[in-house]
C-alpha cells in the first residue's frame, strides 16, 4: 500500500477538483497494481530460475521416484511442481511442512489486510469526494441565500437557522415564531422557553 498517511492523502484529494480526484486515485491504483505485477513477476522468474536448477539435483530426482513409486506412477503434480514443493517445505520434512503452511497462513492474512487497505482507501476517497460535492452544495445554497439577504445561522442544538443579516445592531426582531437579538457587535441570539438568550454561531 502507499506509505502516505492517510490524512496527508485525504487533505490532497481534497485540494483536487473532483474529476481530477478521481483520476488520480486510479492512477494511483493502477501504478501500485503494475509495481506489484512487475514484482510479482520478477519473483516468479526467481523461483523458476530456482526449480530448473534443484531439478537437477539427484536428491530431488530420488525422491521423485519414491513419490512415483507411492503414486503407483499416477502423481498428481508433475515434476517441476514436485521440485516447488520439494524446495519449500525442505525436502517434504515435518518442520519444512510446517514452516510451509505457517507460510501460507502468513501470507493469506497479509493479502487480506492489503485487500482490506484498498477497500478502506476507496471508502476514504468516495468519502472525501462526497464531502467535497456536499460542501460544494451547502456552499451555493448559502450564496443563494445571502444574495437573497439572508444567511445561515447554527444553534447551541446544532439547529440551523436562515436569518435575516440586515438585521440592524443593537434591536431585537419576531421572526417566523421566535425571538431574536443582534448586539452591539452584530452577533445574533436566540430566545429560549427558559428565558435564556443563546449565541447563534454564523455558518
Amino acid at each position: 500500500m502507499n506509505p502516505m498517511p492517510a490524512l496527508v492523502r485525504l487533505v490532497l484529494l481534497l485540494a483536487l477538483p473532483l474529476g481530477a480526484q478521481a483520476q488520480n486515485f486510479d492512477l494511483m491504483i493502477q501504478q501500485q497494481m503494475a509495481a506489484m505485477n512487475a514484482n510479482l513477476a520478477r519473483g516468479q522468474q526467481q523461483v523458476n530460475q530456482i526449480v530448473q536448477q534443484r531439478m537437477q539435483d539427484p536428491a530431488v530426482k530420488q525422491a521423485w521416484q519414491r513419490y512415483l513409486q507411492q503414486t503407483g506412477g499416477r502423481p498428481a503434480m508433475d515434476y517441476p511442481t514436485f521440485t516447488y514443493n520439494y524446495i519449500y517445505t525442505n525436502g517434504f520434512t515435518p518442520q519444512g511442512v510446517a514452516h510451509a503452511r505457517a507460510t501460507e497462513s502468513g501470507n493469506q492474512a497479509g493479502e487480506q489486510r492489503a485487500w482490506q487497505g484498498l477497500q478502506q482507501a476507496q471508502q476514504q476517497r468516495a468519502q472525501a469526494q462526497q464531502g467535497q460535492r456536499d460542501s460544494f452544495f451547502a456552499n451555493q445554497q448559502e450564496a443563494g441565500r445571502q444574495l437573497q439577504g439572508n444567511s445561515t445561522y447554527i444553534a447551541p442544538n446544532g439547529q440551523a437557522l436562515v436569518l435575516p443579516h440586515t438585521w440592524q445592531r443593537n434591536t431585537t426582531y419576531q421572526h417566523q415564531g421566535a425571538t431574536y437579538h443582534v448586539d452591539g457587535s452584530g452577533r445574533y441570539y436566540v430566545l429560549a422557553a427558559n428565558g435564556w438568550w443563546y449565541p447563534l454561531a454564523s455558518r
